[in-house]
């Protein structure tokens, strides 16, 4: 299998994202309005519209990817939804976050940090989201869990929610865990990070 190929187009796997997964990921992020979000590796934006709308007009999300297609797919499912505050961000995670120090309330990431994991670019992306966010903001992470599905990548590609823990936890002093959910859908786990205040 090619990782680079894989990762370039990981906003493509996981197609199986129903409306009501998405918004109940979203809801146990939860996100109020006029919060600040970045969508780390958002793809085409399934979870970025649904995290506009939970931020509303005084909020907004910056979708973040490196997949110039995957973006303007994204800019237009927004336009025709109305929803004025997303703006995207092409990037390349592996060589950081394009915004500046402390101006998030969440940094969220779904399906993404075990690619970034797999290309050693892990703690990297881990201090960047430290620096990205506002004392008291929160990194979550959404992610499939270590087994066989129909979907994603395959099981040796993933990471165990302990590894994420031990990533982050290696890589910064300020985010702690918050809270570990394993029964987001029957092949997701979420993890919420704490930035200290």
């Amino acid at each position: 299998m090619n990782l680079e190929r894989y990762m370039f187009r990981h906003g493509r796997h996981g197609t199986h994202a129903s409306g009501d997964f998405v918004r109940e990921v979203i809801s146990y992020v939860g996100l109020s309005g006029g919060m600040i979000v970045a969508d780390l590796g958002s793809g085409p934006g399934r979870f970025t519209v649904e995290i506009a709308k939970a931020v509303g007009p005084n909020g907004k999300v910056y979708a973040i990817d490196i997949d110039d297609d995957a973006l303007r797919e994204l800019i237009d499912s927004a336009r025709s939804l109305g929803l004025k505050n997303v703006e995207t961000v092409r990037a390349d995670l592996t060589k950081g976050i394009p915004l500046p120090t402390s101006s998030l309330d969440v940094a969220f990431m779904a399906n993404v940090l075990h690619g970034l994991v797999r290309s050693g670019a892990g703690e990297l992306v881990v201090k960047e989201v430290e620096r990205v966010l506002r004392p008291g903001g929160l990194f979550a992470v959404i992610d499939f869990k270590k087994s066989f599905t129909a979907f994603g990548p395959p099981p040796w590609i993933r990471v165990s929610p302990e590894e994420v823990i031990d990533l982050v936890s290696r890589s910064s002093s300020a985010l702690k865990v918050e809270e570990r959910r394993d029964d987001i859908g029957f092949s997701h786990y979420m993890i919420k990070f704490r930035k200290a205040q």
